[in-house]
């Protein structure tokens, strides 16, 4: 659920940042509207201030006998801006200038229109005034091209309206982040049940999801794969279970027979009758029978182990015990001179004890020593050294013939690459069963002198 709650943190973050950067944005363009929107309201052709503009043409009006005119400077001024139309009114409201006026409007004003024009619209005519020496100058633009509104505000609001706007931000950013984290403790909500069924199909449990919310499609997803799996699953049980009863029932089968032959060769090879070479004969017999029923054991073992239907009866145990125990079991069964078996336990390796299957863990121990034993057969000395303190033990097989196989390895190690190698791995791949089912490991070290390698069991 960790990486869940990360996740969910990640995506709260993410819609803060954004819920800020969407109320910058949208301030800062605000502002630039407002900014441009003056602007454009307050400036004509060439970046000019109305007021400035009407302040030149203002002064460029003159009187001259009873007419007024224009100065060239003021005629190109007025033509750069964005008035329609300007007049000139005297001081009875008589127009006596006149540029460009429409037909529409009027020439003659009394006080009362003066007033009410001035409120910024002139039969439609968006208008301008100025005051000038003579009268009043009054400037029309084009309809539609300026929308003006009239409108009175409390002083105490205009006073307080930047403190009022900071708290109107603060607000919305305030609401922005409860939205965010609402809908961020949905999304947590949503995806807490899609987290427990991803956790459980890596533990090949049956997930089941309910079906709704913003996650529903990959629930379904997840119910569908959950049910693929489980039915796979079951399949491949089915399958080991079958394999394992079919190699206990042929090695079941195999075990009266064979021990029938073991016996009859047995008798042969002491049947005085018999002449020198069938006695040799009986007895390669019997060796070989002893080698096959040691192989269906091998075999029977190490598919029981390989699917966990090998149960583990532990107990504490002293590993320097074992291996004594299991070279005694060789010398016990007439262990020819040409071999020998040297332990090397030093007096605080005795003290060690370990928890785990003394049955499994002596047929671990008596697979490797015999693997040398087999391997080297002109002979050769078995070196078993263990090192290690507390629960901790460390145990290196190795003889001073060539030791084991690269090949071997290359089968152990990698079985898809060597799948057409012509060798015996059953007794090595055994240990390694035996070992990791007691949550250790097998290591294979190269020799300093050979090709070969030695075998290291690390409890």
């Amino acid at each position: 659920m960790k990486s869940l709650w990360k996740i969910s943190r990640r995506y709260i973050l993410t819609a803060v940042f954004i819920t800020v950067f969407v109320v910058f944005i949208n301030l800062a363009v605000f502002f630039y509207l407002a900014y441009t929107s003056m602007s454009d309201g307050q400036q004509q052709m060439g970046g000019t201030s109305v007021r400035r503009n009407m302040e030149r043409i203002s002064s460029g009006i003159s009187r001259q006998g009873t007419d007024y005119r224009l100065s060239p400077e003021g005629c190109e001024i007025l033509g750069k801006t964005s008035f329609q139309w300007a007049m000139l009114l005297d001081n009875e409201g008589k127009t006596v200038w006149e540029y460009d006026l429409p037909k529409e409007i009027p020439r003659q004003y009394s006080i009362p229109d003066v007033a009410a024009f001035s409120r910024w619209y002139l039969e439609d005519y968006p208008v301008y005034i100025w005051r000038h020496e003579d009268g009043l100058l009054v400037f029309g633009c084009s309809k539609d091209s300026i929308v003006r509104i009239s409108t009175i505000m409390d002083a105490t609001l205009m006073k307080n309206a930047g403190w009022n706007a900071g708290i109107f931000c603060i607000l919305n950013i305030l609401l922005l982040l409860c939205l965010a984290l609402w809908f961020g403790y949905r999304f947590y909500k949503a995806l807490k049940p899609v987290a427990w069924g991803i956790e459980a199909l890596s533990k090949k449990e049956k997930v089941e999801i309910a079906e709704k919310g913003i996650t529903d499609e990959l629930a379904a997803k997840l119910n569908q794969a959950s049910d693929i799996l489980c039915q796979q699953n079951l399949k491949l049980e089915q399958r080991d279970n079958a394999r394992t009863d079919w190699i206990a029932g042929v090695s079941h089968d195999i075990r009266t027979p064979l021990a029938l032959i073991v016996g009859y060769a047995d008798e042969l090879e002491k049947d005085g009758e018999l002449s020198e070479t069938h006695r040799e004969k009986a007895a390669v017999i019997q060796k070989q029978s002893l080698m096959i029923k040691q192989l269906i054991s091998d075999l029977n073992l190490t598919s029981k182990l390989e699917y966990q239907a090998q149960p583990l009866s532990t107990a504490e145990y002293s590993p320097a015990e074992l291996l004594r125990e299991c070279a005694a079991d060789y010398y016990n069964q007439g262990l020819d001179d040409r071999y020998e078996i040297d332990l090397q336990i030093g007096q605080e390796e005795e003290s060690i004890r370990l928890i785990g299957d003394k049955g499994l863990m002596l047929r671990a121990f008596c697979n490797l020593m015999g693997n040398s034993i087999r391997h080297n057969p002109e002979g050769c000395t078995v070196f078993v050294k263990m090192a290690g303190e507390g629960n901790r033990a460390d145990i290196l097989f190795s003889d001073s013939g060539p030791g084991i196989p690269a090949a071997v390895i290359g089968v152990l190690e990698h079985p898809d690459l060597y799948k057409n190698a012509a060798v015996h791995v059953m007794g090595l791949r055994i240990v390694r069963q035996i070992v990791e089912a007691h949550k250790g490991s097998v290591e294979f070290v190269k020799k300093e002198w050979e090709d070969g390698y030695a075998a290291e069991i690390h409890m």
